[in-house]
């Protein structure tokens, strides 16, 4: 069950190099023009970390907004150290009942620690029927 307890867990660190390969197939996916930068997106695919306590995706989950600001321009070349946590768990009211909402925020430093980018996801999972989340929100 998914609720406030879990505000704060965060995942172990990530060390990530950002290789052309990678860039290119994530251009060519998108629909757009490779041309050795790494696209603006790109960081949203880091969910190559676990948060513990979590068992994502939920069934019928949706990704329901991405927000991504960098304090620097990435490179291909660049390596990091990544990290996702729960920033956040709320629950709101939609058409078809209690839906949980849950921020994950994933925040890159380079080798110097100087932060790069930060980025936040929010997920929307409708509560299962039985579930008490607002027991635990």
């Amino acid at each position: 069950m998914i609720g406030k307890e879990l505000i704060g867990r965060e995942s172990e660190p990530v060390l990530l190099k950002i290789k052309l390969e990678e860039v290119r197939r994530f251009a060519e996916a998108a629909g757009i023009q490779c041309n050795n930068q790494v696209p603006a997106t790109f960081v949203g695919t880091l969910i190559q970390s676990n948060i513990g306590g979590i068992e994502l995706p939920i069934p019928g989950m949706i990704h329901g907004e991405q927000t991504i600001i960098y304090h620097r321009p990435l490179f291909i070349g660049d390596s990091l150290t990544y990290k996702r946590r729960v920033k956040d768990v709320y629950e709101r009211m939609g058409k078809s009942g209690k839906l949980t909402f849950i921020v994950i925020e994933t925040t890159g430093h380079d080798f110097a620690g100087e932060l790069v980018f930060t980025s936040s996801s929010i997920l929307i999972s409708p509560v299962q029927e039985g579930e008490k989340l607002s027991d635990n929100l």
